[in-house]
């Protein structure tokens, strides 16, 4: 009889103590301050400016030069156009960051799938068939569509014109 009141005062105890530490506090809480990312009003991030320990406020007073967003908003590709300049293409922009553009600038945005351009940043090189020698190298950006983007990588180098006395080669240097 001993055994049978001790084993189940045991198992009563077991699953009180259980019980009891696995009860959540459901009534507190849970603070998170959301850090902020500052953007240029060009249209990119600020690699390194994440701003965690200051109101969303107080990071624009220490930093007026730069917007701010929700750092975990999320981010989209859009088609934009500014009056009757070209389109262009743009990706990683939050829609916080797209409508601060467009009512600060005139913008006009659509968004787009991510898969259906990318942007890359290019180095057009001239080199003198005669001398060896190169010319300055000229750095720009393009956009470029599905059919070429699969194509492409960091370091890949094409022959962009070739005449009797130069090579101008470009090469994809970043991936925007």
């Amino acid at each position: 009889m001993k055994t049978r009141s001790f084993t189940a005062l045991f198992l009563f105890s077991a699953v009180f103590l259980l019980s009891a530490t696995c009860n959540k506090n459901d009534d507190v809480p849970v603070v998170t301050n959301p850090c902020w990312q500052a953007f240029d009003p060009g249209g990119v991030d600020i690699n390194g400016l994440l701003i965690c320990d200051k109101t969303k406020a107080e990071a624009e007073a220490a930093w007026p030069q730069y917007w701010f967003y929700n750092a975990g908003e999320t981010k989209y590709c859009w088609k934009g156009q500014q009056g009757a300049n070209p389109f262009f293409y743009a990706s990683n922009i939050p829609e916080s960051m797209a409508d601060k553009m467009r009512s600060t600038y005139g913008y006009t945005f659509t968004k787009v799938d991510c898969s259906s351009f990318c942007n890359w940043q290019i180095l057009e090189k001239y080199k003198s068939k005669i001398t060896g020698l190169y010319k300055p190298t000229r750095m720009f950006y393009e956009t470029l569509f599905p059919d070429s983007c699969s194509k492409l990588f960091v370091g890949k180098i094409v022959t962009y014109r070739e005449t009797t006395d130069s090579l101008i080669t470009r090469e994809f240097s970043k991936k925007m």
